[in-house]
């Protein structure tokens, strides 16, 4: 019979005190410190965030100079994209479930995993050093030749700390290549993969080739800075535009480090709650690396305004229409997955999903009455009703 239950002996018991998990080798133990620390950089950057908001109250600024501003508009954007939205699900998720669903042990390189972890700490200690110390007036994109010439912030220092932390994503991603190339349970073929695997794959591409770019791009800008070499800096004989085609060659891809293990639990999730299997597996699969070569040709629709020529436009844009094929691909396989369906959702999953929705409006009632195009002296009730069997159901209402 099925059982929840965890084993007698498992990942949170086999070894107690911090010793045991800061020197630890188990990948789930390397995923839940992954969460810990992401979910920390999250509040960092989410506090930044706030304070922004607050200083938008009024339409003057109620709270920081100009200067400021633009500090905690770069700080939070740092903390968001490069110590959480990039590591959060491929370094969490990955280590966690990879292996599991693979039939191995543990990843390719244990301690390699736990490196990349320690690299990890120590680029977010280096950038939050940067932080509080005077902070980055720059914008998270680091534009040449502000970021070279113009700015009297720390952009050495915040630079190095990314430029740390872009090993432990290279790290990552290479592990989980080799976990998957080499690590698979006899008879797990290619195309019996789990979808989250295809997806997961794909992401770890885009980690090995796309990241060191953006280091070097990096360093580059601190030795422009430093030393004035003039690969930049147009006063030097450099070109700022190569900057944003370094840049946007790692940043545009970057966005599927985000999304695409996403796409790969979406795929799971409705797989498994419609009762069948994927429609059309090997084209979602496929998909997963498609966008992944897609992401590397499209970075100069970021730069439509810098300068480049109407014929590059073009050519920008044709293929960022072409990369949202293999999105589409997608789309329509969890959707004819779902046609004919037993869809069932328990409801100890649905419940915790629906309440996000409940509070959004709440919140947009309170905030903005009229958001919803009805007169404030109206008497309406919105009720969202989910069902845990057919003579069992559980609504909210929101009233006004």
């Amino acid at each position: 019979m099925a059982t929840n239950e965890l084993p007698r002996e498992h990942y949170l018991n086999s070894e107690f005190g911090i010793k045991s998990w800061l020197l630890t080798k188990d990948h789930k133990r390397i995923g839940i410190l992954y969460l810990l620390s992401i979910t920390f950089f999250f509040f960092i950057g989410g506090f930044f965030a706030t304070l922004i908001r607050i200083h938008l109250l009024t339409p003057e600024g109620a709270l920081v100079s100009a200067d400021n501003y633009n500090k905690l508009f770069t700080m939070h954007g740092i903390m968001m994209v490069f110590f959480f939205l990039i590591p959060s699900v491929p370094a969490v998720l990955g280590n966690f479930v990879l292996p599991l669903m693979l039939g191995a042990k543990d990843v390719a390189f244990p301690k390699i995993n736990l490196l990349s972890w320690y690299i990890f700490i120590i680029g977010g200690v280096v950038t939050l050093w940067a932080l509080v110390s005077g902070g980055v007036d720059t914008g998270w994109t680091f534009y040449t030749p502000f970021s070279t010439t113009f700015s009297n912030t720390h952009v050495i220092t915040a630079a190095l700390g990314i430029f740390i932390a872009g090993f432990s994503s290279i790290l990552t991603g290479l592990n989980f290549i080799v976990t998957i190339h080499r690590m698979r349970a006899p008879g797990l073929t290619w195309f019996r993969l789990p979808l989250f695997v295809w997806a997961t794959y794909a992401t770890s591409l885009i980690q090995v080739l796309g990241t060191p770019v953006i280091a070097i791009t990096i360093v580059l800008v601190a030795l422009e800075r430093a030393f004035h070499i003039g690969v930049f800096d147009p006063a030097y004989g450099g070109d700022p535009v190569l900057f944003q085609h370094m840049f946007w060659f790692y940043s545009h891809p970057a966005v599927y480090i985000m999304i695409l293990p996403g796409m790969g639990i979406i795929s799971e999730l409705i797989s498994t709650f419609s009762r069948k299997p994927i429609f059309g597996y090997k084209f979602v699969a496929f998909s997963s690396l498609a966008i992944a070569v897609f992401g590397f040709i499209v970075w100069s629709h970021h730069m439509f305004i810098a300068g480049i020529s109407v014929y590059a436009a073009m050519v920008a844009s044709f293929l960022s229409f072409a990369v949202a094929i293999p999105s589409a691909i997608k789309t329509f396989n969890w959707a004819a997955t779902l046609y004919k369906g037993s869809i069932r959702v328990p409801f100890r999953i649905a419940r915790p999903c629906s309440m996000p929705l409940v509070f959004w409006v709440c919140l947009r009632l309170a905030v903005s009455p009229d958001c919803f195009w009805l007169p404030w002296d109206s008497t309406c009730t919105c009720t969202i009703r989910i069902s845990s069997s057919p003579t069992s159901t559980t609504s909210w209402w929101v009233a006004w």
